[in-house]
């Protein structure tokens, strides 16, 4: 059964479109990926899913409920991540906890105090004395408390020391194979690569691409690092070069086509090091965004 589906979920601010006819499906026990540039419209999708923001047009459902019309109801069953967390400043972290703990009738102790120990939470501290990443992890632990089925998240990286993303990391993966679904949008492509079986990628509002992110990452573009003192012009003119950079004797560039005849080239230099880096998901972004320039200059030509 699919946890989330959009349906041509639309959203215009004024005569500015945010996203346009999004159509997406997210199954049961996913770890899914969400990525776009700044501005593409993922937090907006994501409030329209939580009911933050109505739609112009089209459907959110969760678990098969109109995320407008049963709000209440799903908000209990999810576990949320804002983009932007917004606090009563004079509450101290454990009383924003308790709340949220609360509203979900919730009273598992043990979990809580877990949780804090876990994300190193100062829970007598107030929210005006503390930082972005000391507030994220307030919203990790009130997203986290209930155990949800669904998990939904918002950049929930953002902030956080190299030890807190790690412990966080490894707490989403044990949550998703205990069977939670997780939504993870995140700017933070390596970690999308990471944790992530499918992703969508969204720009300008429309949704590119869905696919298994392994499949997306696989393409015939390398990062060729190579050390030598040779000119390397005539071989730049002979393949699909791109990005060279040269300083002193290490040259680096981005390699599209057939490696064989690419690596039997070189065997015309004096080559000292030479390194092949797999292709990364950054890379398919990047390539699928030019596609969709490349087509949109034909179209309008």
């Amino acid at each position: 059964m699919p946890v989330i589906e959009l349906k041509n979920l639309t959203k215009f601010f004024g005569a500015v479109p945010a996203v346009l006819e999004a159509n997406l499906t997210v199954e049961e026990g996913d770890f899914f990926g969400f990525v776009g540039p700044n501005g593409s419209g993922k937090s907006t999708t994501i409030r329209m899913m939580m009911n933050y923001v109505r739609p112009t047009s089209g459907t959110a459902t969760i678990f098969g409920l109109d995320s407008r019309s049963q709000s209440g109801n799903l908000k209990k069953m999810v576990g949320y991540v804002p983009s932007d967390l917004e606090y009563y400043m004079d509450m101290k972290a454990m009383e924003v906890i308790r709340y949220a703990a609360a509203m979900r009738g919730m009273r598992d102790k043990a979990r809580i105090d877990r949780l804090c120990d876990l994300f190193e939470v100062d829970t007598v501290r107030r929210i005006s004395h503390m930082s972005l990443g000391n507030r994220k992890k307030i919203a990790l632990v009130t997203a986290l408390l209930h155990s949800p089925r669904l998990l939904i998240l918002d950049e929930p990286t953002s902030g956080l020391d190299s030890l807190i993303k790690r412990r966080f990391k490894d707490l989403l993966i044990e949550e998703n194979q205990k069977g939670a679904t997780v939504f993870f949008c995140n700017h933070d492509i390596g970690e999308v690569q990471e944790l992530c079986g499918k992703t969508a990628i969204i720009r300008k509002g429309s949704i590119l691409e869905v696919a298994d992110t392994d499949n997306l990452s696989s393409s015939d573009t390398r990062r060729i690092k190579l050390k030598t003192t040779d000119n390397l012009s005539a071989l730049f003119t002979l393949f699909q070069i791109n990005d060279p950079a040269v300083s002193g004797d290490l040259v680096t560039f981005s390699y599209r086509g057939v490696m064989d005849p690419f690596i039997k080239a070189l065997g015309n230099y004096e080559i000292q090091d030479l390194q092949v880096s797999p292709p990364s998901l950054e890379d398919a972004i990047i390539r699928f965004y030019e596609k969709k320039l490349e087509q949109e200059a034909v179209d309008h030509a």
